[in-house]
């Protein structure tokens, strides 16, 4: 990783050696001056207070920014020297550092540090040389520093979206039998798999017979969250759970129509509260209907044996009526 990052930023080992020998001539002195005279600086900052709220903590990142800048001057830039620069972004990114004032800081320091080198009477030549070898290891250093402070934010937000999305997705027992899933917001393609995935979870832990998806609060429905909806239905159906969709208001129906998108036999209500009597009411037919398959066989069988029963004495009170 280290050598791709050297190529990128067109590091060669004259930028490092001269850096190295810009980091003999200045010494470590020169080098705890530099920091100090940032941290005269930095008080001035409105972000001073908030990061920096007690004295033992900021004479620690005094220690820690003295360390990395001989780190810097040192002229070796391998795997560890990288990875070192990747907590550096950690920890600016943990504790919410904004980057307005990460780059102002640098700023500052390379601003400082150049006055510094032009300050050690080098030849116009060299000047040049370690101004240049200076500016492309900074940059490069920023750059992995912001850089692991986006990687990180990004991660958090992604860990964030996942935590809302299972929290607006809460599918709901409100009756037995009958599960809810009032959707808020916005419906996509991971969203959908989610919702199938916890309704199709919540079907097989409740025997649910019939899905109430209420998409009163859904922002937009076009053709893809329409084509979502049906598919979140189908699949309910295939587990022997009945889905009806509520929340479609005059001007949903009209977008869903003008669109051209088949919405089959899904059952749909303009309210919640159609949805829930629809519901009941399928609940309760199934109740009422006949028993069971298998007791109808065996009353059927018992009447056939009946049946047989009385042809049987019939036959035998009148031989001559037995079928042939």
């Amino acid at each position: 990783m280290f050598q791709a990052l050297l190529e990128r930023f067109d590091i060669t080992t004259h930028d490092l050696s001269t850096l190295k020998e810009c980091g003999q001539r200045l010494g470590e002195a020169t080098i705890e001056r530099v920091v100090d005279r940032f941290y005269d600086w930095l008080p001035q900052q409105p972000e001073f207070s908030v990061f920096f709220n007690s004295k033992e903590l900021l004479e620690h990142v005094k220690k820690q920014q003295k360390l990395y800048w001989v780190d810097f001057f040192k002229g070796v830039v391998d795997q560890r020297y990288i990875d070192y620069r990747i907590h550096i972004g950690e920890v600016h990114a943990r504790r919410d550092l904004p980057g307005e004032i990460y780059f102002a800081g640098m700023l500052r320091f390379n601003l400082l540090f150049l006055e510094e080198i032009r300050a050690l009477g080098l030849t116009p030549e060299r000047l040049h040389a370690a101004t240049l070898a200076y500016t492309k290891l900074s940059t490069m250093d920023t750059f992995v520093v912001s850089d692991q402070i986006a990687q990180f934010s990004k991660q958090r937000i992604a860990e964030s979206s996942k935590a809302m999305l299972a929290m607006s997705t809460p599918v709901t027992s409100i009756w037995e039998g009958v599960l809810l899933l009032p959707l808020v917001g916005i419906v996509d393609s991971q969203r959908t798999k989610d919702i199938v995935e916890k309704v199709l979870s919540r079907i097989a832990e409740t025997q649910a017979e019939v899905f109430v998806m209420d998409i009163s609060g859904v922002v937009t429905v076009d053709t893809a969250v329409a084509d979502h909806f049906i598919r979140i239905t189908k699949a309910t159906r295939l587990m022997g759970c009945e889905s009806v969709i509520s929340g479609i208001s005059p001007s949903v129906a009209k977008t869903l129509v003008e669109l051209g998108v088949n919405v089959g036999d899904v059952r749909t209500t303009a309210n919640l509260a159609g949805a829930l009597q629809l519901a009941l009411a399928t609940i309760r037919a199934d109740q009422r209907e006949e028993p069971s398959t298998a007791d109808q066989r065996q009353r059927e069988d018992s009447s056939v044996a009946k049946q047989t029963k009385k042809r049987y004495y019939r036959v035998r009170r009148n031989p001559c009526q037995a079928p042939y």
